[in-house]
């Protein structure tokens, strides 16, 4: 009897694995969230859309963007940190909401290491110094002479505690110049005062700043990155333009709750990254400056480990405080 017993316990718990793949083969079956933990408008807006849009059409499924934006992106971030973790949450993260802001906030309400499971870093995206269209000035050498012959301090626009922020305070630091940040809840609001002349210059995401560029409606005088960015190969690098150890490379990443399973973390990682790498695609990531890249789960969460230390130099460097 006990032989009978234990003989069909284990078949049972065999039928049971072929269930089991058949639930994560059929992943997703319903609408999948895709948190923005910015508000609508910039690049993490656009990037989302258009990879939302993509795999909703592979899926057969919905996804839907769903834009949480304040408090430094931690509020959109710490909804998905405490997501139930079964695919159907995700998140597009940046080198502020899963980096910097471990230096700037010590009482964040998420662990950006321990909370989330890295799907794949999409790409890289460094920053532009953007100033207002009618600045007569073409370079950042130019703009600094300009501010130091008015005499009088000017402001700058930034998000508060993010990588604007502090290529705001590096740019002063670097410039010697008289400059007080002027803080928004979100980079598209900060952009529209600045076209309008509101504030002097800003740092920008590069994916927003070379579209407008483009269109006349503000100046791009370089960008923060190491190297110049294949999408803007005209514009010089911040480094190039006399600014030493003037780098500031930032990244836009997906995210799921930790603890999520790893066939489902798998299958999201290749189809994010099969969307990522479409021909259209590729085509779109260039005209918005950002630079595709595709990883694999621990080759994303390998740079977000180096880059908490990164950004805690830079932060330290410039004095940039969230409040």
């Amino acid at each position: 009897m006990k032989k009978s017993l234990r003989a069909l316990i284990g078949t049972l718990a065999l039928l049971t694995v072929p269930c089991a793949t058949l639930a994560q083969d059929a992943y997703p079956s319903r609408s999948v969230r895709w948190v923005v933990p910015f508000p609508p408008g910039g690049p993490t807006d656009t990037l989302s859309r258009v990879l939302a849009a993509k795999l909703a059409d592979a899926w057969n499924q919905p996804v839907v963007v769903d834009n949480k934006g304040g408090a430094s992106g931690m509020i959109g971030s710490e909804i998905v940190a405490k997501a139930n973790p079964d695919g159907y949450t995700v998140m597009l993260g940046t080198q502020s909401t899963h980096g910097s802001n471990a230096g700037l906030f010590p009482n964040m309400p998420y662990d950006p290491l321990k909370d989330f499971q890295p799907l794949t870093l999409i790409g890289t995206a460094c920053l532009a110094l953007i100033v207002p269209p009618e600045t007569p000035v073409d370079s950042p050498k130019a703009f600094v002479e300009w501010v130091r012959k008015h005499g009088k301090p000017v402001n700058y626009a930034s998000v508060l505690g993010s990588s604007q922020h502090i290529g705001g305070e590096l740019f002063k630091l670097r410039a010697g110049i008289d400059a007080t940040n002027v803080p928004y809840r979100g980079g598209a609001a900060a952009v529209q005062d600045l076209m309008a002349g509101r504030v002097a210059y800003m740092f920008d995401n590069l994916p927003s700043a070379l579209p407008l560029g483009r269109a006349g409606k503000i100046k791009v005088l370089a960008q923060t990155c190491a190297v110049r960015s294949p999408s803007a190969a005209d514009l010089p690098t911040m480094v190039e333009a006399g600014f030493a150890d003037f780098v500031l490379d930032g990244w836009y990443g997906i995210f799921a709750p930790a603890r999520t399973p790893r066939p489902i973390v798998d299958k999201l990682n290749a189809d994010i990254v099969k969307a990522l790498r479409q021909p259209d695609a590729m085509e779109r990531w260039k005209t918005l400056g950002f630079d595709p890249v595709g990883s694999t789960p621990e080759a994303f969460a390998e740079r977000q480990r180096a880059d908490l230390e990164y950004w805690k130099r830079l932060i330290a460097l410039t004095g940039v405080k969230a409040e």
